[in-house]
């Protein structure tokens, strides 16, 4: 039987790895990231399950869907403007990918599936800094959320609880790791500066993952409060799927800076 042995969330700021080569040792979020990785590398997970938003690499409006995982044997990074690191190329998990999307039809969950994806920062930028070896294989399931209107908080959390249910169940023996991937309050190329954020409602997100209150989070981030906290803030749907998945347990490390979250989950004790 596999288990969850450890959960993150980070932000996925597709300039921190050229930033933290100019400055090493002095910024915060390397500091935070940091942090995040002895998690990480403490649990020793065989695979990652990445909950993530693509932007406009692999999908587009003509064919945008709510939930997609990736069944696939390896994948490699796209160059994009802003985002100077390496080049990676990742190894899947194509048979456990595919058993999962099995058990999310049983499920009731229509997710759709992509034999070929092309990593871009909202994958690399985390993995960049927490396994920097890129000898993790992954599954990435898709959030449509950046192509509004989005699914819903409390579904994403339904959703979790599915991924930890399959997970309990898969007969492969394999330690998963399950990542979050995305910002809480963030506005990009949109009326307000990028430097804008919303901390009232960062705080009030992170009290909540505080106190393991995540349907707390599920029932809060609705479409028009995720919306008023910035045009990408439905990452937060990255985090909301993966505490459907903590069965309550909290947060070991937890940290932020303006509208980014830092968390890590110890979770080897099978809570």
């Amino acid at each position: 039987m596999a288990k969850i042995v450890t959960a993150f969330g980070t932000p996925h700021t597709p300039f921190l790895p050229e930033q933290v080569s100019n400055a090493p040792g002095q910024l915060k979020p390397e500091a935070m990231m940091n942090e995040v990785r002895e998690h990480l590398e403490k649990a020793k997970p065989d695979v990652i399950i990445v909950f993530t938003s693509d932007h406009f690499v692999n999908f587009f409006y003509n064919h945008f869907p709510a939930f997609c995982v990736g069944v696939i044997d390896e994948a490699e990074t796209t160059p994009e403007t802003g985002c100077n690191m390496p080049h990676y190329s990742l190894q899947g998990h194509k048979r456990m990918a595919a058993a999962l999307h099995r058990a999310a039809l049983r499920s009731n969950f229509d997710l759709a599936t992509a034999q070929e994806v092309k990593l871009e920062h909202t994958i690399m930028v985390p993995l960049h800094f927490i396994t920097p070896d890129m000898n993790i294989p992954i599954i990435p399931i898709y959030n449509g959320g950046l192509a509004p209107p989005a699914p819903s908080a409390r579904r994403c959390y339904s959703l979790g609880r599915m991924v930890r249910r399959f997970v309990e169940d898969w007969d492969g023996g394999e330690r998963v790791a399950l990542m979050a991937s995305g910002s809480v309050s963030l506005e990009v190329g949109g009326p307000r500066d990028t430097s804008w954020f919303d901390e009232p409602w960062v705080e009030t997100v992170k009290g909540l993952i505080r106190k393991g209150d995540y349907q707390g989070v599920a029932r809060r981030a609705t479409e028009e409060k995720m919306l008023a906290a910035g045009n990408v803030a439905h990452e937060l749907l990255n985090w909301t799927t993966v505490f459907g998945a903590l069965d309550g347990a909290l947060p070991d490390y937890l940290d932020s800076q303006r509208g980014s979250v830092f968390a890590a989950w110890d979770l080897e004790d099978g809570r």
